[in-house]
C-alpha cells in the first residue's frame, strides 16, 4: 500500500516546490497557524499568534512574524475602526505557496 502523505513530500521535493526557501521551519508552522485561522475567518491578533508557546518563545515568535512580513507572506491589518489590535492576514503570495501545496496533494492522492 503506498503511503499518500510520502508520495506527496516526494512530489513536493522533485518538483522544487519549496519555494521561501529562507523561511525556517518555525516560521512556516506559524504560517500554517496563521493561514488556518485566516481560513476560518477568524484571524489572529499579534499577542495571539506571540502566546503560541508550543512553537517558540514571543521572542522568536515574533522574529518569525517579521520574517514572514519581509518574505510577503502575511500582513498586518486593522479590522473595523479598532486601530489598536493588528490582525495577521495571509497575502496572495501565501495562497499561491498554499495552492501549490494543494495541487501537490491532489497529484499525489491521484497517483494511488
Amino acid at each position: 500500500m503506498k503511503n499518500i502523505y510520502l508520495r506527496f513530500i516526494q512530489i513536493v521535493s522533485f518538483e522544487k516546490i519549496h519555494q521561501h526557501k529562507d523561511l525556517s521551519p518555525t516560521a512556516i508552522l506559524l504560517l500554517n497557524e496563521i493561514a488556518v485561522k485566516d481560513f476560518e475567518q477568524h484571524p489572529l491578533n499579534v499577542s495571539q499568534a506571540l502566546e503560541l508557546c508550543e512553537l517558540g518563545s514571543p521572542a522568536n515568535l515574533h522574529r518569525k512574524l517579521g520574517d514572514l512580513l519581509d518574505a510577503g507572506m502575511i500582513s498586518l491589518e486593522h479590522v473595523d475602526t479598532n486601530r489598536r489590535t493588528k490582525y495577521l492576514l495571509i497575502t496572495q503570495a501565501a495562497r499561491d505557496y498554499f495552492q501549490i501545496k494543494n495541487d501537490a496533494m491532489v497529484k499525489a492522492v491521484q497517483s494511488r
